[in-house]
């Protein structure tokens, strides 16, 4: 075994004292590990916001069952649809009141339109609500439509001082950003999508596109965006 000279342990002494100095520094001082945030995915979840806003059409209960009216106000409806990609259409109906026949007329009239404009049956859910007895008590038929909030970058700390051995909140914030704020369905963000069979057609159809140079998306329907809550006769 072998010893310090007599001369060299004052300086082993000093680097010992602050090198558990700066030891203490690192777990006494500055702020603490968020415990909440285990990995990545979590800080994502922290960082970026998904809320679903409800979209909804509102149809007058008729004894004859669904107007011509109504009947295209529906394109219009499913056309938001299928530009928000939602998933599930919820159609409710007035479980009470003197008019509940034909509210109840009214919805499965509409489901079934709902259907031939191309809505797969499994995404259509009927279900009945309580309108307290009211005499006008309308059709609701609803999805929603989901947005994301992004998050604000430019929170830096002093990058001069990390005695808390952590990233700084700020490092990939504009890359979380961008990310987020280009995703087509932000309900995507909450869960996969649902598996769908391939169409064959449609792929030839975008690739004839591409090469051609043309744009391979379909063109936006101007009266397709909004939300709908007046009631429809």
């Amino acid at each position: 075994m072998t010893f310090a000279s007599p001369r060299l342990r004052p300086a082993l002494l000093a680097t010992l004292a602050a090198a558990a100095l700066l030891a203490g520094c690192a777990t006494a001082s500055g702020p603490q590990a968020d415990p909440t945030i285990a990995t990545p995915l979590d800080a994502w979840d922290r960082e970026v916001k998904v809320s679903a806003m409800p979209e909804d059409i509102r149809l007058a209960p008729h004894e004859t069952g669904l107007s011509a009216n109504q009947a295209t106000a529906l394109e219009g409806f499913v056309r938001s649809w299928m530009m928000a990609q939602a998933r599930e259409i919820v159609v409710r109906a007035p479980d009470s009141g003197p008019n509940a026949r034909g509210a109840n007329r009214v919805a499965w009239d509409a489901r079934d339109r709902l259907l031939s404009l191309g809505v797969p049956a499994n995404r259509i859910t009927m279900s009945a609500y309580d309108s307290g007895g009211e005499d006008a008590a309308p059709v609701v038929i609803s999805f929603n439509r989901y947005a994301v909030e992004v998050p604000k970058c430019g929170n830096w700390r002093n990058l001069s001082s990390n005695a808390d051995n952590r990233v700084y909140d700020n490092f990939g914030c504009a890359v979380t950003a961008n990310m987020a704020a280009q995703v087509a369905n932000p309900e995507d963000l909450l869960r996969p999508r649902d598996m769908t069979p391939t169409d064959a057609q449609e792929r030839a159809t975008v690739f004839d596109k591409y090469r051609k140079g043309e744009a391979t998306g379909a063109a936006r329907d101007a009266k397709a965006s909004g939300a709908v809550s007046q009631v429809v006769n």
